[in-house]
């Protein structure tokens, strides 16, 4: 029936063409693009309502759904799985029995929506309807999936899209929600462009906190690839700053080109580096556009076009008012080694009056100490150590200044701490450490090295305190036996000092301090140091967290090992048993150093039997 009807349709047109003045050619044509755009059109529909059951149990469905309008819901349930015994596949007899539970056995009315849904994996309402069931139940992540599938057979349906991302973000799914986002941003129709500008922005911005800055830039390319005319300011911004941390120069001049209206001439090495040889800039170019191209040229070494540029800058901006962007160039231009250049944004930085800040000064010292301007250099150290008295890391490349100056005298004395007021500034003390090493000074470093481990250790003094100190008494059961032997002595020393810790390193930091103090002492072959301090550890209960934490994370490390029974030397003691009978649960190992450590302390202590 369906070719007849076809071919009498074709046969009318061109009976009426050829009694019109339409040609023939064309009329073929037309029809063509006709049945063309019609399949399309079938098709799409084929693909979301197309029944499986054959035209013989048409009817019978039919019937089924009427008796379940009426209430007679017995003769549609035997009508239905008649249905289904005949055509399995069919989705239409599972929908008809769902309705029949929908408001009297809510499992049974899930069960036959799951069954219909796979029948009929493109009918987006039987996962809507599944969707809710499974919201009703409180299981958000399911009823988000169900519109998952719903969205991957209509892509395009903006209301799918965010009834899945309201989902997701309700169950809290951080990982998807981005995924989630930029599929919507990929699929719904461009006339929501405000949309897709915004879920794209989002997403990279969350990306970029997280410094993953290549998935930033992807779903940046998404507004730039669909809605180019929508595009706004704060995008192009965003995705040439991406752009230029992670290197990417080359697509950098295509997004001028492209957006912002830039021409080039530009030349490709051997070496497949590129050259920007001339340009031709936009006018009214929004000035932090204009600075990021100005660093993109500066990452590409265009080294003729650099002065005329940064000249430009100082003729055409305000200071006061860009001067932040001003920093953005100078880092630049520090970092690719041209400080002279850099020095000409500099100098009306730290005269400006909202950009002469410690921040902006040390950065002028920087480039002046490239710039083998050294007095100058040190003026500017000076001060921002007057701008910021806490910002300790400008203080040792100051005092190698001061040194190259032959003025050691003030070189020590810009790292120097008065110790009468019982702080110490950790930071300091070991910028001091570092210039000492430098000038080689070997007995002051040595008294730094003491003041810093006195924070959480005894000074040791002599023979009979170093003995002390490798007993198997706790740290306090030592730092008690030490003050008994001094009192006896008449010494009136305290064992513990009272200082206060300004800037205290971490765990981590502290040990890599004490080891490489240990390391240095023994490399110079200064073996009564390098004692004098091992041992000044063992009364430490920082240095006894500090190899604990080691022996964690490191369980095959039998130097760790050897200092924690150095350290513990009491298996009695319940914290360390425990500790030991825990760690023994993860590590077989444990158990045979647990014995190696009782038997040390039997050896130690004398309590054993002979053979």
């Amino acid at each position: 029936m369906f070719p007849y009807l076809y071919k009498s349709w074709k046969n009318l047109l061109l009976l009426l063409a050829e009694k019109s003045s339409i040609s023939k050619h064309r009329t073929r044509k037309t029809l063509t693009k006709m049945l063309s755009v019609n399949q399309k059109k079938n098709k799409r529909k084929l693909r979301k309502y197309t029944s499986k059951l054959p035209v013989y149990l048409q009817g019978l469905m039919g019937e089924a759904n009427l008796r379940c309008a009426r209430g007679d819901l017995d003769t549609s349930k035997k009508m239905c799985f008649e249905v289904i015994r005949q055509a399995p596949d069919a989705y239409e007899p599972y929908l008809t029995l769902s309705q029949m539970y929908e408001t009297t056995n809510t499992k049974k009315y899930k069960g036959y929506l799951m069954l219909a849904s796979h029948c009929a994996p493109n009918n987006i309402s039987i996962y809507c309807r599944l969707a809710e069931v499974f919201l009703q139940e409180g299981n958000v992540l399911e009823a988000a999936r169900c519109y998952s599938r719903a969205v991957r057979f209509e892509p395009k349906n903006t209301s799918l899209h965010k009834r899945r991302l309201e989902l997701f973000e309700q169950n809290g799914d951080t990982k998807i929600i981005p995924i989630v986002k930029l599929t919507m941003a990929k699929h719904i129709p461009k006339k929501e462009h405000e949309l897709i500008l915004a879920l794209s922005m989002d997403v990279a911005k969350d990306y970029f906190n997280q410094k993953n800055y290549a998935r930033s830039i992807e779903a940046l390319r998404i507004p730039l690839t669909r809605i180019p005319k929508h595009i706004t300011k704060d995008l192009i911004n965003m995705i040439l700053e991406l752009l230029l941390i992670c290197g990417r120069y080359s697509e950098c001049l295509d997004i001028f080109t492209q957006v912002c209206g830039f021409t080039f001439d530009v030349t490709i090495t051997e070496e497949n580096n590129l050259i920007v040889n001339s340009f031709i800039m936009p006018e009214n170019l929004q000035v932090d556009l204009k600075m990021k191209f100005i660093i993109c040229l500066i990452r590409l070494c265009s080294t003729s076009l650099i002065p005329d540029l940064i000249n430009g800058i100082l003729l055409e901006d305000d200071v006061e008012a860009v001067g932040d962007l001003y920093l953005d160039v100078i880092e630049a231009l520090t970092q690719s080694g041209y400080p002279e250049e850099a020095l000409k944004l500099l100098v009306p930085l730290v005269k400006s009056k909202n950009f002469s800040l410690a921040a902006v000064w040390l950065k002028y010292a920087e480039c002046l100490t490239m710039c083998q301007m050294p007095e100058q250099a040190i003026e500017a150290y000076f001060t921002v150590m007057a701008l910021a008295p806490s910002h300790v890391e400008v203080l040792y490349p100051l005092a190698m200044l001061l040194l190259r100056q032959n003025k050691r005298k003030e070189a020590l004395e810009v790292l120097s701490q008065d110790l009468s007021t019982n702080k110490i500034d950790v930071a300091v003390l070991l910028e001091q450490m570092k210039l000492l090493k430098q000038i080689n000074d070997w007995a002051s470093y040595w008294r730094c090295v003491e003041l810093l481990l006195s924070r959480h250790c005894i000074v040791l003094k002599n023979s009979e305190e170093l003995k002390i100190a490798i007993t198997r008494y706790t740290s306090r059961e030592k730092i008690t036996k030490i003050r008994a032997m001094r009192n006896f002595r008449g010494d009136n020393t305290d064992v513990e000092t009272n200082f206060v810790s300004i800037k205290e390193p971490s765990v981590e930091d502290e040990y890599q301090i004490y080891m490489g103090i240990l390391q240095l002492a023994l490399d110079r072959r200064e073996y009564s140091v390098f004692q004098k301090f091992a041992f000044m550890g063992l009364c430490s209960e920082t240095v006894s967290k500090i190899f604990r934490d080691l022996v964690l994370k490191y369980p095959n490390n039998n130097l760790g090992w050897n200092w924690f029974a150095m350290m513990v030397m009491t298996p009695e003691d319940i914290r360390y048993v425990r500790f030991l009978e825990f760690f023994q649960m993860k590590h077989t190992k444990i158990a045979e150093i647990r014995g190696i450590m009782t038997a040390n302390y039997e050896l130690t202590t004398g309590n054993y039997t002979s053979a």
